[in-house]
């Protein structure tokens, strides 16, 4: 039984990320030189934090592409 509650709790961290990254994708592309753009982009990093890897990783892909 406790194979499978862990199971199920990987399960949910691997869509939670995924929604994560789809919200990161929608940000990023969103994003414009505008200060309630940027600030907005701002505190949403700040509010998720704990996931700074995948953020960080998202925004080098991301200005790679607006070079």
């Amino acid at each position: 039984m406790a194979a499978g509650s862990g199971a199920a709790s990987g399960q949910g961290a691997r869509s939670s990320t995924g929604s994560l990254e789809a919200s990161l994708d929608r940000r990023f592309q969103g994003v414009s030189n505008t200060m309630e753009s940027i600030q907005s982009l701002s505190t949403w990093c700040i509010e998720n934090k704990k996931h700074h890897g995948l953020i960080v990783r998202y925004w080098m892909k991301w200005l790679k592409k607006c070079e």
